[in-house]
C-alpha cells in the first residue's frame, strides 16, 4: 500500500509516496508534511511517536524535528495482523549543512568515539562494529531489527527440531531383553554363573539371586537433549533476559522535555508494549520443544559446529548474536541506530576536530580523555613539562561566583559553553571560549553571535575573562 506525502503549504501534489519497497526521499528537518490516511480506522506511528490528523480528518500531520537520517513508520490496520513498515530520508534543514557535509561530521566522530554520534532522535543511519559501549537504545535498536527474523528461525527450529539417537545401556531380565549387541555376548561368556543361570542348569554353583540374572544390554531412543538444542536454548535464555531487562529499564525511565529534542516520552508506552509482547513470544517458545528437553547446564564445544551444518539453527543463531552484540565501532553495514540531534552532531564533531587538531598540532604532548569528569561532558587533557593544555566540552560553570571544580564560574546565571579552551604555562592561565552554532546562514550566524558576548561578559576563571570568545560555524557558503 503506498501512501501520498504533501508538503502542508501545497496539499495538491504529492511531493512522493510511502512505498514498501524503497525509502522516499527528499524531505527535511524542520518541515511540516501531510500524509494520507487510507482508512478512518488506521494509525500510523513515526518510531512508536502516533500521529494525529489535520483538521480535515484526510491527513496525518509529521513534522521531523533537529534530526537527519532514516526514519522508519508503522501503518496498522485493522484486519493486519502485523503493521506496513516504510522508510523515509531526512535531510539536514538547508541552513545548516549538506547530507555529505552531516555525514562526514558522522563518520569522524565514529572514529574518534562511537557512543558520542547515539541518542535517542526517530533518525537512524548505518552503524555497526563491537566496542565496549552498550547503551540502552542500542540494545533496543538491535532487538527490534533483528527480533522478527529471530522468533521466525525459533519457530522453524520447533518446525524442524535436531532429534539424535541416545544410547545407554541398562541390566534387564532375559524375558524382557529386546535386543543384545556384542558388549552383551562378551559380559556374559565372562560371568559363567550366569551363563549357567540362564541355560537352565540347576546345579550349578553357587546359586544366583533373581537380581543378579540381568542381562546387560543397549538402549536407543531418540532424543532433543543434544549440543545444538542445547546452544539454542542457552541463546533463548539470554535474549530473552535482555528484553526484561530493557523492559525493566523503559518502565523506571524518567525523561524531561526539550524544545530541541524529539519527545521521547510519547513514544514509551508502545515501546513498553513491544517489549512485553517479545517476551511473551518468548517464553512460550521456551516451553516448547526442543527447548524444555535441552540440558543447558551441560555446555560443550562441539555446539557450534553442531548448528553450523542446520540452515535454519544457524541463520536463528546468528540473528540471536546480532541481538546480543555490544558496542559501536564504525558506519555502514545492516544495522541503524538512533542519533543525536543535527545541532548536537555539529557541537560533538566541534570537540572532536579540536581534539584531534590538538593532538596534531602538540605530538610531543601527553593526551589522554576524560570520558566522566566533574563539571563537564568530556575533557582532553595534554601536558608537556609545565605546560598544560585542557579542552572541556559542555562546562557547566555554577553562577554567583561560586567555582566549579576547575576554578570557573559565571558572575550572571550558569552558563554552558560548549567548549572552554585552557593553556597553561607554568603559573600563567589563558582561557578561550567557543560556541558551535549549526548553521551557514549569514541572519542566524549574525543572531549566534549574543552567545559570544554573552560568554566573553560573564564566564570568569578566578579574576580572569576569557582572552577570546568565538562562535563556530558551518564550513560552506552563507545564505
Amino acid at each position: 500500500m503506498k501512501l501520498p506525502v504533501f508538503a502542508s503549504t501545497v496539499a495538491n501534489e504529492p511531493l512522493g509516496y510511502l512505498d514498501t519497497e524503497r525509502a522516499l526521499l527528499g524531505l527535511r528537518e524542520g518541515q511540516t508534511y501531510l500524509i494520507g490516511i487510507p482508512d478512518q480506522n488506521a494509525r500510523c506511528y513515526v518510531d512508536d511517536a502516533l500521529l494525529n490528523a489535520d483538521d480535515s480528518g484526510q491527513h496525518w500531520v509529521w513534522e521531523p524535528g533537529f534530526f537527519a537520517g532514516e526514519v522508519g513508520l508503522e501503518l496498522e490496520l485493522p484486519e493486519l495482523a502485523h503493521p506496513i513498515r516504510y522508510r523515509v530520508d531526512v535531510s539536514p534543514a538547508p541552513h545548516k549543512s549538506g547530507r555529505d557535509q552531516f555525514n562526514q561530521y558522522l563518520q569522524q566522530i565514529i572514529d574518534f568515539m562511537p557512543q558520542l554520534a547515539t541518542g535517542t532522535e526517530p533518525a537512524m543511519h548505518n552503524l555497526s562494529g563491537r566496542s565496549g559501549f552498550v547503551s540502552l537504545w542500542l540494545r533496543y535498536a538491535r532487538l527490534r531489527q533483528f527480533i522478527d527474523r529471530y522468533l521466525s528461525g525459533l519457530r522453524a527450529i520447533h518446525d524442524r527440531p535436531i532429534v539424535r539417537l541416545s544410547s545407554r545401556r541398562e541390566q534387564m531380565p532375559l524375558h524382557m531383553a529386546k535386543r543384545i549387541d556384542g558388549i552383551t555376548v562378551q559380559r556374559l561368556t565372562a560371568n559363567a554363573a550366569l551363563l549357567s543361570a540362564l541355560s537352565g542348569d540347576l546345579d550349578a554353583e553357587p546359586p544366583l539371586a533373581p537380581e543378579q540374572c540381568n542381562l546387560d544390554v543397549p538402549f536407543h531412543e531418540p532424543t532433543m537433549d543434544n549440543p545444538a538444542n542445547r546452544l539454542m536454548a542457552r541463546q533463548l535464555i539470554e535474549v530473552r533476559k535482555l528484553a526484561r531487562s530493557m523492559l525493566s529499564e523503559l518502565q523506571d525511565l524518567r525523561v524531561s522535555g526539550s524544545e530541541t529534542e524529539t519527545d521521547l516520552q510519547v513514544r514509551l508506552p508502545r515501546r513498553i508494549r513491544f517489549l512485553i509482547s517479545i517476551d511473551k513470544q518468548l517464553g512460550r517458545i521456551a516451553r516448547n520443544e526442543p527447548f524444555v528437553s535441552a540440558s543447558i547446564d551441560k555446555p560443550g564445544v562441539v555446539d557450534l559446529n553442531a548448528v553450523s551444518g542446520h540452515p535454519h539453527y544457524n541463520m536463528t543463531y546468528r540473528a540471536g548474536l546480532r541481538i546480543l552484540r555490544q558496542g559501536l565501532s564504525d558506519m555502514g553495514g545492516d544495522e541503524q541506530h538512533y542519533l543525536a540531534p543535527t545541532w548536537e552532531i555539529y557541537e560533538i564533531w566541534c570537540f572532536v576536530a579540536f581534539a584531534e587538531a590538538l593532538q596534531s598540532r602538540y605530538p610531543d604532548y601527553e593526551w589522554r580523555l576524560e570520558q566522566s569528569p566533574v563539571s563537564a561532558d568530556l575533557v582532553l587533557r595534554g601536558h608537556s613539562g609545565s605546560n598544560r593544555i585542557s579542552l572541556f566540552f559542555q562546562m557547566t560553570c555554577p553562577s554567583l561566583e561560586t567555582p566549579n571544580r576547575y576554578g570557573y564560574f559565571s558572575v550572571t546565571r550558569e552558563r554552558r559553553p560548549d567548549m572552554l579552551l585552557e593553556i597553561m604555562e607554568g603559573e600563567g592561565r589563558t582561557f578561550i571560549c567557543l560556541d558551535s552554532k549549526y548553521t551557514a546562514s549569514k541572519a542566524r550566524i549574525l543572531d549566534s553571535m549574543a552567545s559570544a558576548h554573552i560568554y566573553r561578559d560573564s564566564l570568569r576563571c578566578i579574576k580572569r575573562i576569557p582572552t577570546l570568545s568565538l562562535i563556530l560555524v558551518v564550513n560552506g557558503q552563507l545564505k
